[in-house]
């Protein structure tokens, strides 16, 4: 049997008063919680990975104690069972109460299999919380700095071991968890092949148009009539056909998030924040400008240090997702599953992600429109309502766009790392749905890298979680998102059907009609 996680406490209850008389009672409860309380949740093979309370002393006001534990019952956790059930016995019969508890000493072995990197020792000495790491036989040492009760509350010291058992297994290191293998899974769904002529990058093409213009913006365009026409084509296309069809109906969301509504979207700030733009707000002081004003009137440069210096700490970001209002807009509300499924959809603005990868012509860019569609309901009727989607998507780029697709099974990036299903008969066990278009000038399709335009996701209870949704009767709900990307179905419609609407589908030709660009002497190229 490999070795095992093992942590080592030591913290101390601050009482009300001096607890001499209370010691007979303390060390009853001792052997007790030993025996019963520690032990609970740890399976009768696995006693050896509960908690014990190792070692103890009453000294006037101050009770402390060590315990050792494994994984089975943290000793994290044991601290907080220990106080919940002694609070009563001091209180009732000595009149004793608990004022505070500080954790005086916290150590955790990792055991390992590969002798860290003193690059990896670096790494995990500077996360929050931890004073210093040590290399000793097998196990790697974490010594905690002294935490209070409410950080223990919040479950922080152990969320600082999950973070550095998560950077041991991706280098290899810990034996703690096995890493699981990811499965390539077949495409569930594609379909027929199409015949297309055309096979260059429509940004090339788009660019010698005129349809789209440079902006001085990494990842961004200025997107001309022409483009803004079919543009408004598809997505009216989308809405009726997909959102309308099934019952979704329209919301107007903000686009600047707080970092209140951030922190509860799980897998952004603790995942991917370098993938998001953050705000500053300024401060009301109109005077606290005026040296900024002065350099930019006499420089005519941006004065970036005196900014940074008026400017507060960074309070939001510019949505990275669409979704987060709806989620907040349900947070903390009761629902009944008589009133359910709720459908609503967002295509009222920009979204905006630092594409930390690069970005690429039309289809990768940092600022980018969404029809956001969002459901919560049952669990059958979440699912449901999910495959219903894809469904839809697919029946547009087949039937209306005339686009060359497939459907694949996808993993959240908030589940990066999680296995993926292996009965994918079942759409309940499918979190995430891709709808992919052929992309010809990337080269053959059976090689090349499709563009996904479409996630159709099942969170199931994560969001129900995090934003604290609650159902009246305590009767199981899930969310759902979908994401129908229409700046990606515009440049794969390009990408497919060329610049020459001859070429185009007859409803989008129709529909599309003659246009005017500005014209100067340089621009556009043809």
């Amino acid at each position: 049997m490999p070795p095992e996680m093992r942590m080592s406490l030591t913290c101390t209850f601050v009482l009300s008063r001096d607890c001499e008389e209370a010691k007979e009672t303390v060390e009853k409860f001792v052997k007790e919680a030993n025996k019963t309380l520690l032990m609970k949740g740890a399976p009768p093979e696995r006693e050896k990975e509960a908690a014990q309370i190792v070692d103890w002393t009453l000294k006037g006001s101050n009770f402390t104690m060590t315990i050792e534990s494994g994984t089975y019952v943290r000793a994290t956790a044991a601290v907080l069972r220990i106080r919940k059930n002694l609070a009563p016995q001091l209180g009732r019969r000595f009149k004793i109460g608990i004022r505070t508890l500080n954790v005086t000493s916290f150590t955790v072995l990792i055991p390992f299999t590969q002798t860290p990197s003193q690059e990896m020792v670096d790494r995990l000495e500077a996360l929050p919380g931890i004073r210093s790491v040590d290399v000793e036989q097998d196990y790697l040492h974490l010594v905690f700095n002294p935490f209070s009760e409410s950080e223990l509350k919040q479950n922080i010291p152990d969320r600082i071991v999950s973070l550095a058992e998560s950077m041991l297994e991706k280098v290899g290191y810990a034996e703690v968890k096995a890493v699981p293998k990811v499965k390539k899974l077949p495409v569930i769904k594609q379909g027929p092949q199409k015949t297309i002529e055309f096979n260059r990058d429509p940004v090339e093409v788009a660019l010698e148009l005129g349809w789209i213009k440079e902006f001085p913006g990494r990842g961004q365009w200025i997107y001309t009539v022409p483009y803004a026409r079919l543009y408004e084509i598809i997505k009216s296309i989308l809405i009726k056909g997909v959102a309308e069809k099934l019952g979704f109906e329209p919301f107007l969301l903000p686009k600047l998030i707080s970092f209140d509504v951030m922190k509860k979207m799980p897998g952004y700030l603790d995942d991917i924040p370098e993938g998001m733009y953050y705000v500053c707000p300024p401060p009301r002081d109109p005077e606290a400008f005026l040296r900024f004003k002065e350099l930019f009137k006499v420089r005519k440069k941006v004065p970036i240090e005196e900014l940074k210096r008026v400017l507060k700490g960074p309070a939001y970001v510019l949505a990275p997702a669409q979704c987060e209002p709806f989620w907040q807009f349900y947070g903390h509300e009761i629902v009944r599953v008589e009133d359910l499924p709720f459908k609503y959809y967002d295509c009222s603005g920009w979204t905006y992600r630092w594409e930390g990868g690069g970005v690429e012509g039309l289809i990768r860019i940092q600022e980018f429109q969404r029809i956001e569609l969002t459901y919560l309901g049952t669990v059958e009727q979440v699912v449901d309502i999910r495959d219903r989607v894809v469904d839809e998507c697919v029946r547009v780029a087949d039937k209306l766009l005339d686009l060359e697709w497939r459907v694949t099974v996808a993993t959240p990036f908030y589940m990066r790392g999680a296995e993926l299903p292996t009965d994918i008969s079942d759409s309940r066990n499918v979190s995430a749905y891709d709808i992919e278009i052929y992309l010809p000038y990337r080269g053959p399709r059976e090689t090349s890298e499709w563009l996904e335009v479409a996630g159709c996701f099942v969170h199931k209870k994560k969001f129900i979680d995090s934003f604290k949704i609650r159902e009246a009767k305590g009767r199981e709900i899930w969310t759902g998102c979908t994401g129908l990307g229409l700046s990606r179905w515009v440049a794969a419609f390009l990408a497919e059907h060329g610049f020459n609407k001859d070429d185009w589908p007859k409803k989008i030709r129709e529909s599309f009609g003659d246009f005017t660009l500005p014209k100067t002497l340089l621009w556009p190229k043809r």
